[in-house]
């Protein structure tokens, strides 16, 4: 018989150290595998979430500090030596004290990695879209790869999660270039599972005591949640914390194309889940991204949905009262859109991919998303859909 995806939850109502790290003890030893995982291993790479130039850390942007010192200090029961790591920006200084994790950790032993330093591998991903890419080395040759994404929504790719957050182990310019090959949610998806599928996570450890609700994954608004999710398996994490807020597996093409692969479990009904009650922990009112509400794909022709998601996509407007003129959005556009006049940004939206790359690079709140009038429309009945749903389930 078919040993199934187990996903374990745990509360925690805040990041202060007596709350957190039991509660990643406790959801941790939920997970048999867990003690045996880390024996006899050396060498750890722990992939953080996070997303630079960096706001303040009460935004929910990127993986909390305090979370990751609680993983951190959870690991240490091992004999192991410890890598945190991302792709990261380090043009306005190092990107680990500004985002307060070299702060929060100065006092356990652990190497912070800006991925591009240690270089990346060319590797075949045996993927539907993507065949070839590069990917971190460090993560290729850890003994074990822990996964820490944060719960976020997203304004493209509707969630953000454990298979998301794999994509930060490619180069930057690998990044753009897939964002501009891949214009469509469910084909980009799919490409991130291309990118999920190439090296194995051993574990995951979401950061759901606060989430983000709204336009994630930059510029939403923080929520509490006040859980911690584990599991080892990403994808059935994925169908769990998508479940907590309102999203479906079938909903999220990273969680249904990784199932369709067989790379996880993305079926509620053949995942065990253990320590809280799926049912005690839904966040029935939390807010999805406007962008959300193309989930109807798998209900509409192949026609209509390309009509629709022609009408659902956002259109980001730069507010230049706000703009500082700092050029983030310029270096993360991918279809190189984005010009400065007068010191402020400015997109030329008849060539925009709408991937929204600016929305989230930019740490000033300086990019509002504007909607078509059937888009909006679409959007006001979906949702009052999502709420009929919520009430009658």
């Amino acid at each position: 018989m078919m040993t199934r995806a187990r996903v374990a939850i745990s509360r925690a109502a805040n990041y202060e150290s007596k709350v957190i790290v039991p509660a990643i003890e406790k959801a941790c030893s939920l997970i048999p595998e867990t003690e045996s995982l880390f024996r006899g291993r050396a060498k750890i790479f722990v992939k953080v979430n996070l997303l630079s130039p960096f706001s303040s850390v009460d935004r929910a942007i990127y993986t909390h500090p305090l979370f990751v010192r609680a993983v951190i200090e959870f690991l240490k029961n091992w004999n192991v030596s410890i890598t945190i790591g991302d792709d990261l920006d380090k043009r306005r200084g190092d990107p680990f004290v500004s985002s307060g994790l070299k702060p929060a950790l100065k006092d356990l032993d652990v190497e912070f990695s800006i991925l591009k330093d240690k270089g990346f591998q060319e590797v075949e991903t045996g993927g539907e879209l993507i065949k070839t890419t590069l990917f971190s080395r460090e993560a290729l040759e850890a003994d074990l790869l822990i996964n820490l994404p944060k719960l976020k929504t997203h304004s493209f790719t509707i969630f953000t999660g454990a298979i998301k957050n794999m994509f930060g182990l490619i180069p930057h310019g690998l990044r753009l270039k897939y964002h501009r090959e891949h214009i469509w949610n469910e084909d980009f998806s799919n490409a991130l599972v291309d990118i999920f599928n190439l090296r194995k996570l051993d574990l995951t450890i979401m950061d759901a005591v606060v989430a983000m609700e709204g336009e994630g994954p930059s510029s939403g608004n923080p929520r509490q949640v006040n859980l911690v999710l584990v599991s080892q398996d990403a994808c059935a994490l994925d169908a769990a914390a998508g479940k907590i807020i309102g999203l479906e597996p079938d909903q999220v093409f990273t969680t249904w194309h990784s199932h369709r692969r067989k790379l996880g479990a993305g079926d509620l009904k053949a995942i065990e889940i253990v320590g809280e009650k799926l049912e005690d922990v839904l966040v029935p009112d939390f807010k999805l991204s406007a962008i959300a509400f193309g989930l109807f794909r798998r209900y509409l022709p192949s026609f209509l949905y390309a009509y629709f998601q022609h009408q659902l996509v956002f259109i980001p407007e730069i507010k230049r009262e706000q703009c500082t003129g700092c050029g983030d959005c310029q270096r993360a556009c991918p279809a190189h859109v984005i010009k400065m006049i007068d010191h402020r940004a400015w997109i030329d939206e008849s060539h925009c991919l709408h991937c929204l790359c600016c929305h989230e690079s930019c740490s000033y709140n300086s990019i509002r998303l504007k909607q078509k009038p059937v888009g909006r429309l679409i959007r006001e009945a979906a949702s009052l859909w999502h709420r009929t749903r919520s009430l009658v389930s």
